[in-house]
């Protein structure tokens, strides 16, 4: 099942635990709760500042306004179909940690890949290989 396992076999209905979650004291059971599921701790530890980011080298279609292919791992990596694209900047009023991406989700062999253009380094990232 992959990395996902634990989230595709979490027990909804525990026995025991009452089906309106908001019931009686209040909504700290409730965050308890979906503190210890697994997407929780699994997200938590993918998303934030520690997250490692690969600079790779993007062959560029400027026909189609999308990456072509990227290297990683010496394996070059064609990209057969754009998913998704976005544009992310955050910080701008910090400078040293302003960041100003646009971000494409592409398959490539098989697998989802996460490609970003950082404008302010001017330079292309792999930051998600998505399961």
């Amino acid at each position: 099942m992959g990395h996902n396992a634990a989230i595709k076999g979490f027990d909804a209905k525990k026995s025991g635990q009452a089906l309106d979650l908001f019931q009686g004291s209040g909504r700290l059971p409730v965050v308890l709760e979906l503190l210890s599921t697994p997407w929780v701790r699994r997200g938590s530890q993918i998303a934030g500042p520690d997250r490692v980011e690969v600079e790779v080298p993007v062959d560029w279609d400027s026909e189609h306004a999308r990456p072509r292919a990227f290297t990683w791992k010496n394996k070059r990596y064609v990209v057969d179909a754009l998913v998704q694209q976005w544009a992310l900047d955050s910080m701008w009023w910090d400078r040293p940690r302003a960041r100003s991406r646009r971000c494409f989700r592409v398959i490539a062999r098989g697998g989802v890949y996460d490609l970003a253009y950082d404008r302010i380094g001017e330079r292309w990232l792999l930051v998600g290989v998505v399961d």
